[in-house]
């Protein structure tokens, strides 16, 4: 499998520094649209927005498996992923592959920059993904006027256990989302209506997570390893019930209201939450996979009793039946 390498920063220069990469015919217009005709069609367009904000736009369509490997940078930001794309693409952090996609329900991450991580994006299907690379200092200097009246002020602090985390795209962004997805690039306007979206994103986020300097705050390496390691427990038995946050605290050697604070804190949802979220991105992938006869042979593998209680469950996270997902096994 090919791979890029890159680095991010506010400014233009590393376009230029990754375009060779990128095969036969690639190259960087106006410092702004980069092409690589040999690997995908479409393209990704970069535009400084603001003085300590700067966007990303993929809209690519790749024509080989590919893993885009961001290296980890000593500036000082934190990348805000929006994930529209077709189908669902894979973020590897750590040996960890995160599913994140708008079919996955787990549109937005958030990273640190001195995190590194690998992208790979579906091959064959649009990927369509906006990127804010925002600088710590704009994000803590912002929600701490969000939140000006509260008497316990802190940075956004930064070191090798700052943490990254997954959630759903809000409804207001997923609107703006939405109407940049039907844009092009050849647009003469196209650059003033990123910055304008890309404006209105970050302060979406700022509204929803106004409390992002208590959630990305340092927390000890020993406590993330051990929650991790509860993270991939549950990630390991989608196949069977709820392993209990008691079994999952001692399994962390933590009490379990302390468990479940910090669980919490980095996930930004309950242990029980992440299981049932992770649990039926899995069963989306069995109603498509054309290997079933029947939804209650899946839901069985899963471990539902009864199908009601799996196609309750189902509908909750996606908003839609098992039905509507469901491609029957052609043998």
């Amino acid at each position: 499998m090919k791979e890029v390498r890159h680095i991010y920063s506010l400014t233009s220069e590393w376009l230029y520094d990754n375009v060779e990469q990128l095969g036969e015919g690639a190259e960087v217009i106006d410092g702004r649209l980069t092409i690589m005709p040999e690997l995908a069609e479409g393209g990704f367009f970069f535009t400084q927005v603001s003085p300590g904000l700067s966007a990303v736009l993929l809209d690519l369509t790749f024509k080989e498996p590919i893993q885009i490997r961001r290296l980890r940078s000593d500036n000082d930001l934190y990348i805000i992923h929006y994930d529209f794309s077709d189908e669902i693409n894979l973020i590897h952090i750590d040996g960890v592959k995160h599913k994140i996609g708008y079919k996955a329900n787990l549109g937005l991450g958030v990273v640190d920059n001195a995190i590194e991580n690998i992208f790979q994006p579906v091959v064959g299907e649009r990927v369509f993904a906006l990127r804010l690379l925002v600088t710590k200092e704009l994000l803590s200097v912002s929600i701490n006027n969000k939140n000006k009246k509260s008497d316990n002020k802190r940075k956004i602090k930064s070191d090798k256990n700052t943490l990254f985390f997954y959630d759903h795209i809000d409804s207001k962004s997923k609107l703006i989302m939405h109407a940049i997805k039907n844009k092009s690039f050849l647009d003469p306007a196209f650059e003033i209506y990123l910055q304008g979206v890309s404006l209105r994103l970050l302060a979406k986020f700022i509204d929803r997570y106004s409390n992002l300097a208590q959630m990305l705050h340092h927390i000890p390496e020993k406590e993330v390893t051990a929650l991790d390691l509860t993270k991939n427990f549950m990630l390991g038995n989608l196949l069977h019930g709820f392993p209990g946050v008691d079994m999952l605290a001692e399994m962390s050697g933590m009490s379990v209201t302390k468990y479940k604070y910090l669980f919490r804190k980095i996930f930004t949802t309950t242990p029980n939450h992440f299981f049932t979220r992770q649990k039926m991105i899995l069963a989306n992938e069995f109603l498509k996979s054309e290997n079933f006869n029947d939804i209650s042979e899946i839901a069985h593998k899963l471990n539902y009793v009864k199908v009601s209680k799996f196609s309750f469950t189902y509908s909750r996270q996606f908003g839609r039946k098992p039905a509507d997902d469901f491609l029957k096994s052609e043998f």
